[in-house]
């Protein structure tokens, strides 16, 4: 199929419950990619005690809180941006702890196994609720995302498989990293998780476009556009399901050295 024919991150039939149902419920058939890998290794990554501050801004694609769980202890607040209405109304609805939101407890679960501390997934989960101070719209067709928010240079800029669904192509992808890396202060860290070699995803009977990239070009993107990269950690991805075609997943961790 032509993926000029795959629906966006921004339609209107967008279905944020299925999402979450197909790919972070407990019983998904990528639940090792979607929800251990990228917790294993967002673990790793922030209790190394290398990546810590007063702000992280988190732009990931739907209403994801997993990926912050493991940073919320080495910010002191945690701002999200996000541009599907949808997927904010439902990260609001968590925040507030309102009925009928979708349960993240099997995660929260499997991160406190990981940390090995005495916290509950409960205490987890209101850790990371104190932290979120606010959510935003960001639109990437701007100069400024967040416009007309006008944001400090964060410490730490956290994003999931989002700008491989706002990028049309390589050029708009790496005009998106940019703005990206304006958002980050000169020492500040970036943490990307994508899928790799990937044109496709299923919500639903929908099918929604995703940006195809390889590692290659995503660390030549990072360094051309002004940071050092501290670690990438790539595994190959279940391809028995007909949710997406992805390769492999990554998480690429980088510091950003200048500006430019």
């Amino acid at each position: 199929m032509d993926s000029s024919l795959h629906k966006d991150y921004h339609d209107e039939e967008y279905d944020t419950n299925l999402l979450a149902e197909h790919y972070f419920s407990e019983t998904s058939v990528i639940a090792e990619d979607t929800q251990h890998f990228i917790i294993r290794m967002l673990y790793k990554i922030f209790s190394s005690g290398e990546v810590t501050g007063k702000t992280l801004l988190d732009i990931t694609k739907g209403p994801a809180i997993h990926p912050l769980l493991p940073a919320c202890e080495s910010f002191q607040e945690i701002i999200v941006a996000e541009s599907n209405e949808s997927a904010k109304r439902d990260l609001e609805k968590w925040l507030n702890k309102e009925p009928d939101v979708f349960d993240w407890s099997h995660i929260s679960k499997f991160l406190c196994e990981l940390e090995g501390k005495s916290a509950t997934w409960q205490e987890k989960e209101d850790q990371l609720r104190k932290a979120i101070k606010r959510i935003l719209i960001c639109d990437f067709t701007k100069e400024n995302p967040l416009h007309p928010v006008i944001l400090p240079p964060v410490d730490c800029l956290l994003s999931c498989t989002y700008l491989e669904v706002v990028s049309k192509d390589l050029d708009a992808y790496r005009s998106n990293l940019k703005k990206v890396s304006s958002l980050i202060k000169v020492g500040g860290h970036l943490v990307l998780f994508l899928f790799i070699s990937m044109s496709y995803y299923m919500v639903g009977e929908h099918k929604f476009y995703y940006l195809s990239c390889d590692e290659e070009f995503v660390r030549k993107a990072l360094t051309d556009t002004g940071f050092v990269i501290k670690s990438v950690d790539i595994q190959p991805g279940k391809k028995n399901t007909h949710l997406m075609d992805y390769e492999h997943v990554g998480i690429f961790w980088a510091q950003k050295e200048r500006k430019i």
